[in-house]
């Protein structure tokens, strides 16, 4: 019982030592099966680009040709990505009707163009990413809106 034990142990400590070993990148790998390259990322992926991105800023959606004002949405060349930035560091990204409505159409943008394949979304400023909605836009009938369009809930922000 003790003997198997041991080769737990033995077994745990060599799969141990060959994750850290393959972290610090070490060259002398091919002694022990366990330690082979066969489960690195770049054998799997490939490398990984370290070349930085060219980003485009995409001004407005090609549906409503109404310029972004509340977010900044680009799209790297070349890349399969898609940014998408809430740009009110002064309110902490909160929520607002028009940034949820421009995220929409950056969101709907971004799913019928093709070329992305991953979209990243951000907040500017180093405060906050999104602290929640803007509690001075909210009314007893949800999040008022500057441009008297009406109100806007939950049931609103569900993109298809």
């Amino acid at each position: 019982m003790a003997e198997k034990k041991n080769l737990l142990v033995l077994d745990t400590m060599t799969r141990r030592l060959a994750s850290i070993v393959n972290h610090l990148g070490a060259s002398s790998q091919s002694d022990h099966p366990s330690l082979s390259q066969n489960d690195s990322y770049e054998r799997v992926h490939g490398d990984v680009p370290s070349h930085d991105f060219v980003w485009r800023v995409i001004a407005s959606d090609a549906d409503s040709d109404k310029e972004f004002t509340d977010i900044i949405y680009e799209k790297a060349v070349r890349e399969g990505i898609a940014k998408i930035s809430i740009n009110k560091p002064e309110r902490m990204n909160a929520f607002r009707p028009n940034i949820v409505k421009e995220l929409i159409r950056a969101f709907n943008d971004s799913r019928h163009d093709s070329s992305i394949g991953v979209v990243i979304l951000t907040g500017k400023g180093t405060k906050a990413f999104c602290s929640g909605g803007d509690q001075a836009l909210r009314t007893a009938d949800g999040y008022s809106d500057n441009e008297d369009i009406g109100s806007l809930n939950v049931l609103d922000l569900q993109v298809y």
